[in-house]
């Protein structure tokens, strides 16, 4: 129950996500930076799996993680999806996301859509999508926006995708307006989405450029006014020095 959405603005990119889950569900920890493998990367953090649905590290790779709720459950326990973004955060580019990717033991997980961003060898913007059905590993070929919905799925994606194309989602204001908007209405339709057992529960913005990456994050409903706290890894080209800085309270992004 997540809706993921992606602008390129000359070299930079922005990725923006609502995620939505069950009011009861335990509140997430905001954007925090980790050393994994030796590689620096800020994500949010779900207490309840201490993994993560997104993330951004300093070689500019950005991390988007849905359920696949038309896949299959795998049997028995299994390992929370979070982890498995959290390990592939460490990953320089996606190729390496890929190979990664391809030698986990997927059968562990429940089915997912899996999401990247970053640049090429050529510093190009480049955007791959893996699916595990429970079964098989595939990649997608998506437009933006992409959605995901325990309930009724096709109506959801229909009324989604239909409201994207009828807003300009040309600018950064453009795209946020359409993640926090309650059209056709406040309900399951809505990207800013609301149900009497679940909503979206906080909103995502990452900016990668090829200097620097700001996180800037809501730990509430899109539509509330609540203002985005941002986070930031600066890296250096010459000497691959990474700075982190917390921004707090930044209602403009």
């Amino acid at each position: 129950m997540c809706t993921v959405s992606w602008l390129v603005e000359n070299n930079d990119y922005h990725v923006f996500f609502n995620r939505d889950e069950q009011r009861s569900r335990s509140l997430a920890l905001p954007p925090q930076q980790f050393t994994i493998n030796r590689t620096e990367s800020l994500m949010p953090i779900d207490p309840d799996g201490n993994g993560t649905w997104i993330s951004t590290n300093e070689f500019g790779l950005t991390l988007c993680l849905l359920n696949y709720y038309q896949g299959i459950t795998p049997q028995g326990a299994f390992v929370s999806r979070g982890l498995l973004v959290k390990a592939l955060s460490a990953k320089k580019t996606i190729q390496e996301a890929h190979q990664a990717l391809q030698q986990s033991r997927l059968r562990d997980y429940a089915s997912f859509s899996l999401l990247a961003f970053g640049y090429d060898i050529h510093g190009l913007f480049v955007q791959k999508t893996w699916q595990w059905s429970g079964k098989q590993l595939t990649q997608l070929q998506l437009c933006s926006p992409f959605t995901s919905s325990s309930v009724k799925f096709e109506q959801v994606s229909s009324s989604r995708f239909a409201l994207a194309n009828q807003m300009p989602m040309k600018s950064v204001a453009d795209v946020k307006l359409y993640h926090q908007s309650h059209q056709p209405d406040k309900s399951h339709l809505s990207a800013c989405m609301h149900r009497t057992d679940a909503k979206s529960v906080s909103m995502s913005h990452i900016h990668v450029s090829p200097q620097q990456s700001y996180f800037h994050y809501k730990n509430a409903s899109p539509c509330s006014r609540q203002p985005f706290v941002t986070t930031e890894l600066t890296r250096s080209l010459q000497t691959s020095h990474l700075t982190y800085r917390s921004l707090s309270n930044l209602n403009s992004v």
